[in-house]
């Protein structure tokens, strides 16, 4: 495994998180100069959340694109993947339990391709695949909560296809008159990998055989490896909705504090309570939640894969 184009990420990080906590005060000027060039959601990661979903009808309906294009994981590093409306992850879905559920695919890719929710109960047929330049329907009820992988469902190509990125986040909630959660920053977090290494203008062609192998490349969140920190408040709960795309179990910790609260499979019935870390296996989502202590620096990671730290695998946190 290669730093990226000669550049070690998690030290460029580790400096911004740090310089962007030293500047914390609630009156001070730094840091809300700090703050203005803090990580910012993306459109399709964005987050309604569990009320404005719920209360949103009872049928939802997604409309996505599957595409094969160029994205970037950093400013010197470009891959080839499989996507979902053009972007790795694909935008996260939010549905509630009892809802009737449409998702509506359209193959613009070269390739069959299709869609498979860990989120319905139907037949696996419906999945797909469905041919280039043709659109499929699918259609499902969301009967338990959780936060679930959707992938590429291609038959026995399925596993190349999401090593390809092909893949994305649903979030199905509780009735709020059931289960109410309480007031978080949330954020939904994808983790994915990349199996190739760069050439010298920082192209990544895709490795079959390393894809064979489960032998990643990269892993990154939210198809990134040059995250800037993301800015919470002293003593906010932080609420992730997190998916595992990539091989092997992600061991889930967060450098500097311990996890309040940790929901299997995003189920809230699924609780542990005050874990250093919390297992999520590939292919398996979880509700975790954490507060930071005091103002300063933390960092989100992947304690089995510590070793991609310095290529970009860490999601910072800054604290005020």
């Amino acid at each position: 495994m290669k730093s990226p184009g000669g550049r070690f990420f998690f030290l460029n990080t580790l400096l911004v998180a740090i310089a962007f906590g030293e500047c914390i005060g609630p009156s001070s000027r730094a840091f809300a100069e700090a703050a203005a060039s803090a990580e910012k959601t993306p459109a399709y990661l964005e987050v309604k959340g569990q009320r404005a979903t719920c209360a949103a009808g009872s049928h939802k309906t997604f409309n996505l694109e599957m595409k094969e294009n160029k994205v970037r994981l950093s400013d010197d590093i470009e891959t080839v993947a499989w996507t979902f409306n053009g972007t790795v992850p694909g935008p996260v879905l939010e549905a509630c339990v009892g809802d009737t559920v449409t998702i509506m695919l359209t193959n613009h890719g070269s390739m069959a391709h299709g869609l498979d929710t860990h989120a319905f109960r139907i037949d696996a047929k419906k999945f797909g695949p469905v041919e280039p330049g043709g659109t499929l329907k699918i259609e499902g009820r969301t009967m338990t909560p959780g936060v679930f992988m959707y992938h590429c469902a291609n038959g026995e190509m399925t596993d190349q296809h999401i090593k390809m990125s092909m893949s994305g986040a649903m979030i199905v909630y509780p009735n709020p008159s059931d289960v109410a959660y309480q007031p978080a920053r949330e954020l939904v977090v994808v983790q994915g990998s990349a199996f190739g290494e760069p050439d010298s203008k920082g192209q990544i062609q895709p490795d079959s055989h390393k894809m064979e192998s489960n032998s990643a490349s990269f892993y990154f969140y939210n198809g990134r490896l040059d995250h800037k920190p993301i800015s919470v408040k002293a003593g906010e709960r932080v609420r992730l909705y997190f998916v595992n795309t990539s091989p092997y179990v992600s061991s889930v910790h967060v450098i500097g504090t311990i996890l309040d609260v940790a929901h299997a499979s995003g189920n809230p019935k699924n609780a542990v309570y005050s874990v250093q870390t919390f297992g999520v296996e590939d292919g398996n989502g979880a509700m975790i939640e954490f507060t930071v202590p005091e103002a300063g620096s933390y960092m989100l990671v992947d304690h089995d894969h510590l070793a991609y730290m310095p290529t970009g695998f860490v999601l910072p946190f800054a604290a005020q």
